[in-house]
């Protein structure tokens, strides 16, 4: 019973987190970066068309079919990651206190050279190497909000999203990490819009997993029901 009580605690926790990072980018993205998927800024634009409002709505709905398949059950998707995308999920133990030295996060990372990729390969394989594959970073113990946002930025990506490029991914970090100001009046407006791409992405996906959870009771009840046969055998 204590077990399932704290697994709740950490699940609802991390979505919770999830959550408030897709809040706090929406804004800096409006506010720092005048992106409005209505509207259009001086310079540089973000179309919306209805070839993109029909990709994303493919793959909403492919995803929640997948969720659906393998009952929100984190293992199964873990599988179906690797088995079906061909997408390895490592398990570090303390991920993001791991990442954190790095400067990475949990989740989907695309590919990566240099020394972020020396440095992802170390972590995951104990080799040396300057190149990365597409990978899934989670903790121990799969997220399954985590893997949720991870799908859906694989996914998108798949169907030919801007934004998940190395230094559009780079940007994203400083531009969490440092004063947004400095940071945006030392970039070229080719940068920017890299940069509001990556961000767009990253917000879509949290919203992805906040309409799903809020909607699918599926999803909260199978981790329950999950917690609670796993406290029971303990």
């Amino acid at each position: 019973m204590v077990f399932h009580k704290i697994a709740r605690f950490v699940k609802n926790i991390s979505f919770m987190l999830l959550a408030a990072q897709g809040a706090f980018l929406q804004k800096r993205l409006i506010k720092k970066l005048g992106y409005d998927p209505k509207t259009f800024s001086k310079d540089i634009s973000i179309e919306i068309n209805q070839e993109e409002i029909a990709k994303r709505e493919k793959i909403e709905v492919d995803l929640r079919a997948i969720l659906k398949k393998y009952k929100n059950n984190p293992e199964e998707i873990v599988q179906f990651i690797e088995n079906t995308l061909n997408v390895k999920v490592y398990r570090i133990k303390n991920v993001k206190k791991v990442l954190k030295k790095i400067t990475e996060e949990d989740g989907l990372i695309t590919e990566r050279t240099g020394l972020k990729a020396l440095q992802l390969n170390w972590i995951t394989k104990k080799r040396l190497g300057l190149k990365t594959e597409t990978m899934i970073l989670t903790d121990l113990e799969p997220d399954i909000y985590l893997l949720i946002n991870s799908l859906h930025k694989w996914y998108t990506r798949k169907e030919g999203f801007p934004g998940f490029d190395e230094k559009s991914q780079r940007l994203l970090k400083k531009f969490n990490k440092k004063n947004a100001d400095k940071l945006i009046k030392k970039l070229t407006i080719k940068q920017i819009q890299g940069l509001r791409d990556a961000i767009a992405r990253d917000v879509q996906a949290i919203e992805f997993v906040e309409d799903y959870a809020k909607k699918n009771q599926g999803a909260k009840k199978a981790l329950e029901k999950m917690h609670t046969e796993k406290g029971a055998n303990l």
